[in-house]
């Protein structure tokens, strides 16, 4: 019986593995045809397609599934452009994402995390994701874009009401789209504060205010649908890799004894957790001309599903795919993608992840997840813990 993918059904959006494992053994892209799109959900596949078939795919239609397949609105931002407009407008603060930009920064998060976690250790039980690395990683959103620190767990919880899913829903859903407009509309006036007051922008917000490129400035809208996009990646996927990280600890006691004698292998488990369980499932492009992948054509007009998820536990590029293993080794994955789009953050996330993770080992000691009350994300673009329930005993170190 032919395989029946579809991206937005209960069982792609509760546990998807069984349904990319199924598709990576076809050998090939998986054609939807209710969608007219091609799932990449090889290795092989995605890494072709992003690094030498930039020219044949655009972003303009969207990034996000709902975009593409289901014709939602597209905000225009420079993850939604096409080289070379992407590299300029993303290249307006590509110096704070270099590894020297983001060292500049270190000491003010490492600050940062200790004075979130401090209280949390202190009450003995708290939620690794909400609580603690969620909430860290909204502050660094907001602190990059200068806007007030006591606003940005409201604006997160905006956040979590436009991505959330019901059983059953496809597409945007009333609360979806009435947490969006009440954060656009705060980030709106915002902006407007900003016009009126420039001196008062600091951050990306006042790079992106003050920047030319090819005689266009960004206007009022462009400003609100950048700070959305800024504030939804720079504080979602990395908080649910550290979550995940301390989870999968857990349920390994080997790995877990190991890193808590030594702290110099964070890097390694927050690495092998972003490939073991990659936040960000997928995203997508829509083919610009035809073009051959992986043994499918592909035709212009044709959607693709870029299965990071899917990709990054391909057995024929990990050995041991399916195994948490802190100590693997392998040249490559996808974690960050791959190409003229990868993550502009990605030495950020792993920087500050890393730290976060130490703190929390540092300040806990030995600990405790509650696994059987974890709860893993439901939909269709994100994959990962949203509920890490945690003890610990409090053991502050140097």
């Amino acid at each position: 019986m032919p395989l029946d993918y579809d991206p937005f059904s209960d069982a792609a959006m509760r546990d998807p593995f069984p349904l990319y494992a199924a598709m990576r053994a076809e050998g090939r892209p998986h054609f939807i045809p209710q969608y007219n799109a091609w799932a990449l959900a090889r290795f092989a596949d995605v890494w072709e397609a992003s690094m030498h078939h930039e020219a044949d795919v655009t972003w303009t239609a969207g990034a996000l599934p709902t975009q593409l397949l289901l014709d939602e609105p597209v905000p225009h931002a420079f993850t939604t452009m096409d080289a070379p407009d992407h590299r300029k407008w993303r290249g307006v603060v590509r110096r704070e994402y270099t590894p020297e930009g983001v060292r500049a920064h270190e000491s003010r998060i490492r600050t940062l995390v200790r004075e979130v976690l401090e209280p949390l250790v202190a009450r003995g039980s708290f939620d690794l994701y909400s609580d603690y690395a969620n909430r860290v990683f909204c502050l660094n959103s907001g602190y990059n874009l200068g806007l007030p620190r006591e606003d940005a767990i409201s604006w997160r919880a905006l956040i979590d009401d436009m991505i959330h899913r019901d059983r059953g829903q496809r597409g945007s859903s009333e609360r979806n789209q009435r947490a969006a407009a009440e954060l656009g509309g705060y980030l709106a006036e915002y902006v407007q504060m900003l016009r009126r007051h420039p001196d008062r922008a600091s951050g990306h917000t006042a790079a992106y205010m003050n920047t030319e490129i090819d005689g266009r400035r960004l206007d009022d809208q462009d400003m609100v649908n950048l700070l959305m996009n800024f504030l939804i990646v720079g504080s979602e996927t990395t908080p649910m890799v550290c979550a995940g990280a301390l989870y999968y600890l857990e349920r390994h006691p080997a790995q877990k004894a190991a890193v808590l004698a030594d702290h110099a292998l964070v890097q390694q488990l927050f690495l092998e957790t972003a490939r073991f369980d990659q936040p960000t499932n997928m995203l997508c492009r829509r083919a610009v001309r035809d073009f051959t992948l992986g043994g499918a054509d592909i035709s212009t007009g044709q959607d693709l599903l870029y299965i990071y998820a899917s990709a990054n536990r391909d057995e024929a590029e990990f050995e041991r795919a399916d195994e948490f293993d802190i100590f693997r080794r392998h040249e490559r994955d996808l974690t960050y993608g791959a190409g003229g789009h990868k993550c502009l953050g990605m030495h950020l996330a792993t920087m500050a992840g890393v730290i976060v993770i130490e703190e929390f080992l540092k300040a806990a000691g030995d600990y405790a997840v509650l696994v059987e009350e974890c709860e893993r994300a439901y939909g269709e673009h994100l994959s990962g813990f949203l509920h890490v329930p945690v003890q610990t005993t409090t053991k502050r170190e140097a």
